[in-house]
């Protein structure tokens, strides 16, 4: 009696579990979904003059789809150098970086 309860309590145990998981997993994909989607709109609008200046300057021309995405790594790299300076002021590197015609890449 007891070992029929047992595997009647497994069987619903795992089916509670898969329920479980396949709910984790939509949650974490709309997770992505809206952090991608809030990450492509939020640009830092006091990056506007840098960003068209680095478009100008090296003859970059995207679609709109492109141009979400190439924005979203020069900003991402524009702050990994802007740190990198600021910690070489500090005597924690011995160089210093700065934007190229690959800061988009």
């Amino acid at each position: 009696m007891l070992h029929s309860w047992l595997r009647k309590s497994t069987i619903d145990v795992t089916k509670v579990w898969d329920v479980y998981t396949t709910i984790m997993k939509v949650l974490i994909a709309l997770c992505v979904l809206f952090i991608g989607a809030f990450s492509a709109a939020a640009f830092n609008t006091a990056n506007d003059d840098g960003w068209n200046l680095f478009k100008q300057v090296h003859s970059k021309q995207y679609t709109n789809e492109q141009e979400v995405h190439r924005r979203s790594v020069w900003e991402s790299n524009l702050q990994k150098i802007r740190t990198h300076n600021l910690e070489a002021d500090l005597g924690v590197h011995t160089y210093t970086m700065k934007m190229n015609k690959y800061g988009d890449l």
